[in-house]
């Protein structure tokens, strides 16, 4: 049967956010982290398998750039249309080069695996994008979750907490935080 990787995870935390949740000196850590739940999915170990996430700066990017190093192909969803999207979920953290990897990663992904839902702005858009990923990740095949997740709830709708709990528990998700990965380094 197919198998989905659903991906939701935190952005790099920008200046000034008042409770870090994912510093950029734990980039490296991450890419490590999510290097290790993608493996058992690579071409080789499983068929039919394909990766779902939106594409904001820090997890998401992230996620795709390991899905295609493991030689997994990946679905982008977007809510706004991707000049839209780049204001509000890739620039922002100074010394980056988050908008040239998310440039990168839409132009080349095929373009029935890329998906703008040209919502107007708002905070529920990024849940409307949710449950669209979500949707299409069921229509893929089974759903295994992965996420960068603190456990908490997140900065308003749409966000992981969000989507770990759309999710459910059809499958054992593989979650892990920042923290615990800067506790271990």
């Amino acid at each position: 049967m197919p198998t989905s990787i659903l991906f939701t995870g935190h952005m790099i935390d920008k200046p000034g956010r008042r409770k870090p949740r994912f510093p950029a000196e734990l980039e490296a850590a991450v890419v490590e982290r999510l290097a290790v739940a993608i493996a058992p999915y690579a071409p080789g170990k499983m068929e039919f398998v394909q990766g779902f996430a939106s594409c904001a700066q820090g997890g998401d990017i992230l996620f795709h750039e390991q899905c295609r190093v493991a030689g997994i192909a990946t679905t982008i969803v977007l809510p706004f249309p991707p000049e839209v999207f780049i204001k509000k979920s890739v620039v922002g953290v100074p010394g980056s080069d988050w908008e040239r990897r998310f440039w990168y990663l839409w132009n080349t992904t095929p373009e029935e695996q890329r998906e703008t839902m040209n919502l107007p702005p708002s905070d529920d858009a990024y849940g409307a994008c949710n449950i669209r990923l979500l949707a299409r990740a069921r229509e893929y095949g089974a759903v295994h979750l992965i996420a960068l997740w603190d456990g908490r709830h997140g900065d308003g709708p749409g966000g992981a907490a969000d989507l770990v709990a759309r999710a459910g528990a059809a499958d054992e998700p593989d979650i892990f935080s920042p923290a615990s990965l800067k506790a271990h380094r």
